[in-house]
């Protein structure tokens, strides 16, 4: 007997447990987002819509991943529930405010406030076993019209004689055994993350009963069951049920979200239609599935200062280590503090040669020879000098700046993969695993930078290395690049959590006689066959390539655009340029829906600039390397003028990038510094529209870490300001390799 599934997917209860739903056979990657469970979906040839559903064996495969990693996911989980949650009920109205239920899923809530399970209350999953059943389950005969659904694929499976030409029981005797029968491709979606199949009737409320009431199965007038789907109209929308003695709702099916139905209960009179509605769209539609999923860089065992820095209530401890990191804020120590902290350290020796110098200047003070005293002030000036020039003798200590304090109480704004105060951490995790690790891998570098290679990476002889590494530092120095080369595993997990309909943001617009801001509901995925909420999770170390720009060239680069909050910035402060960029960022908006033209900001020019420069890296490497773009990936540091170009997938690295480095590097680099390379073949028209389309540097949205906003060709080689910049609208402004090329002009 077959296991009996709703048709929504959910296995009932007192179903048997075998034989089990078939499983797919795609890359983790497609499973873990485009196939997750309750995606809709068609395979090749577009026969037959399935339901995408969890694994329900007893036992699923666990992702194998560390400790820290574990306490990452969820540390990340955390944020991004209360994020949404926070978002979400400012929809609605003062009069129809959003409720909880609206806004998250019932697991992540205790009342009307949001509150986070325990994290064994989830399985992190490896998603390579993803089941599906037939869905929808409803089907209309091509010929006649007729319409017929099922309540669970075991139901269906067992009334498949129904669509059988000699079953046909048109009501047009001529069109009888000539039955040509469709599952239906149409389903009806709501923004709480539910979906129905098309029935005649509709969800409404009973407040007698103070439940949902079920769509009536037979006409209302006649009572009826035998139906007819009336789909000539091309709008989908304009479809409509007729009984089989011509009786009909209306000229539009409508149905009502039962889900939201509950949540309203004897609100749903009060509140406008709107609020229940549900959409008929393709099952095909990108609205009818959105899976949700974040990334970061993997924090080794060594690392777990860093991982604390992230936890709740360690905001102290973050301002101060990005304090320290960027060089904001120093307070440098008194004398006495300096001998303090000599003293507790067991420089006993350094103490008292202080305070004999000390002694030699009262000496002097006192028999009025003040030209004597001055010379003793002056060595006791130089002898603190000396100390704190040694590396790690006297530290010196960060106070948190008030801008830098405001950006992390308002880190919630800016969403976990555009957060630079959590991207500033990440790279530091990157810096010390990689790139400044001096161990060897099998006697290769973790990270080996372009003009000092390795053997695996260095040409033959000596001389060719030479003449090789002189001109990559000259290219290097073109194209305004700090610091470049090749990381060989880039430690990268990549986790799905959940999914919603109809909007990936917490809020969607809706027209009912008013301009309603609705919540949008985040799910969690359905219980595994353990009971556990699965949480997909794909982890790679593949080989990538790391590019650091040159500060001063970017502080030149920003003055010459003009950008409205450009600071006072001195390269020998102590103070990097990253730490202004830091404290003046602005949230994007989840998915860019804040991003809206304004005044040339600072940071909004170095996100540009480095997500543009990072595009264009990428489709060098896919014409030198012969991967596609497609199986490339990005990850942009803004605070630290950086980003990473790496292999994305989580089958064996056959070391593409390394093979391109040996086989082309400085080719590689000229082709970069060509003006041809950012050529674009729509001219004028692209230049018109920010300088970015796909004939240029946009690039396939699964590979784009921001769904390719915030690009233009401009930033690098001159061009009309992008569409963000309002103030130079229709003006050019000049690009960063222009004014770098200025700069090795002028000496």
């Amino acid at each position: 007997m077959a296991t009996k599934y709703n048709k929504r997917g959910g296995a009932e209860d007192d179903a048997p447990k075998e034989p089990k739903a078939p499983r797919m056979s795609r890359s983790r990657g497609q499973l873990a987002s485009a196939y997750a469970p309750g995606a809709l979906f068609t395979f090749e040839g577009g026969l037959g819509a399935c339901l995408s559903i969890p694994d329900q064996g007893e036992y699923p495969d666990l992702a194998q991943v560390s400790e820290e990693t574990k306490k990452q996911i969820h540390l990340r989980l955390r944020e991004i529930w209360q994020n949404w949650f926070t978002a979400a009920m400012k929809g609605g109205t003062d009069k129809h405010p959003a409720l909880a239920a609206q806004c998250l899923d019932g697991m992540l809530l205790r009342g009307e406030t949001y509150h986070p399970p325990a994290a064994n209350e989830f399985e992190l999953v490896n998603p390579k076993n993803m089941g599906y059943i037939p869905a929808p389950l409803a089907f209309t005969c091509n010929t006649c019209g007729r319409f017929r659904d099922y309540d669970s694929v075991y139901h269906a499976s067992n009334g498949l004689q129904d669509l059988s030409a000699g079953s046909c029981d048109a009501k047009n005797e001529g069109l009888r055994g000539k039955c040509r029968w469709r599952q239906l491709d149409v389903v009806f979606v709501h923004w709480s993350g539910n979906w129905e199949a098309p029935t005649p009737g509709r969800y409404e409320w009973s407040s007698e009963r103070q439940d949902v009431l079920p769509p009536l199965p037979g006409c209302s007038d006649c009572g009826s069951r035998k139906f007819y789907l009336r789909d000539r109209s091309p709008r989908i929308g304009q479809w409509f049920f007729e009984c089989e003695n011509g009786h009909k709702a209306g000229d539009t099916w409508l149905q009502n979200d039962p889900d939201t139905t509950q949540i309203l209960a004897d609100e749903c009179k009060t509140r406008p239609p709107r609020w229940r509605r549900m959409e008929p769209v393709s099952y095909r539609a990108t609205s009818a599935f959105y899976p949700h999923a974040e990334q970061f860089v993997v924090f080794s065992e060594e690392q777990r200062d860093l991982l604390e820095y992230l936890q709740d209530g360690k905001q102290n401890e973050l301002g101060g280590f990005i304090a320290e990191r960027y060089g904001l804020g120093a307070r440098p120590p008194t004398d006495e503090e300096i001998l303090e902290i000599l003293e507790r350290a067991g420089h006993a020796d350094k103490v008292a040669t202080y305070r004999m110098q000390q002694t030699m200047v009262k000496h002097f003070a006192d028999m009025g020879n003040e030209k004597m005293a001055e010379q003793a002030r002056g060595l006791l000036a130089d002898l603190v000098k000396t100390w704190k020039q040694i590396p790690g003798l006297i530290p010196v200590q960060h106070e948190v700046p008030p801008l830098l304090a405001a950006q992390i109480q308002r880190r919630a704004d800016f969403g976990s993969r555009f957060d630079p105060v959590v991207l500033a951490v990440e790279h530091e995790s990157l810096n010390r695993s990689k790139l400044s690790a001096t161990t060897l891998l099998d006697g290769r570098a973790p990270f080996v930078r372009f003009n000092r290679l390795d053997k695996d990476l260095a040409p033959k002889s000596e001389q060719e290395l030479a003449t090789q590494q002189q001109v990559t530092e000259r290219l290097r120095d073109a194209l305004g690049i700090a610091d470049f080369g090749l990381i060989r595993e880039f430690d990268l997990c990549r986790f799905t959590h959940g999914y919603t309909r109809m909007s990936t943001d917490p809020l969607i617009e809706k027209t009912d006689q008013q301009m309603l801001r609705l919540p949008v509901r985040l799910r969690l995925f359905p219980p595994l066959g353990n009971k556990r909420r699965p949480i997909y999770v794909v982890t790679q170390a593949n080989e990538a390539i790391y590019v650091r720009l040159r500060a001063e060239s970017v502080f030149e680069w920003l003055r010459q655009v003009g950008v409205a909050d450009l600071p006072e910035w001195n390269p020998e402060s102590g103070v990097s340029l990253g730490a202004h960029v830091l404290q003046q960022a602005a949230p994007f908006g989840k998915f860019f829906s804040d991003l809206h033209p304004s005044q040339p900001l600072m940071y909004r020019y170095v996100y540009t600039l480095l997500h543009t420069y990072a595009h264009t890296v990428m489709k060098a490497v896919a014409e030198f390397s012969g991967l596609d773009l497609g199986s490339l990936g990005e990850y942009v540091f803004p605070a630290d003028l950086a980003f990473v170009v790496y292999r994305n997938g989580t089958t064996m690295d056959l070391g593409n990038l390394s093979a391109l480095w040996r086989n082309y590097n400085n080719t590689f680099l000229e082709h970069l510094l060509s003006p041809r390379t950012l050529l674009c073949g729509s001219g004028s028209l692209c230049e018109s529209k920010g300088g970015a389309c796909p004939d240029c540097i946009v690039i396939p949205e699964t590979s784009c870490i921001a769904s390719n906003r915030l690009l233009s060709r401009s930033v690098l080689r001159s061009g009309l300001a992008p569409r963000e910049d309002d103030v130079h609208k229709g003006q050019v402004i000049p690009g960063y390799l222009d004014v770098v090329q200025q700069a090795l002009d002028a000496g």
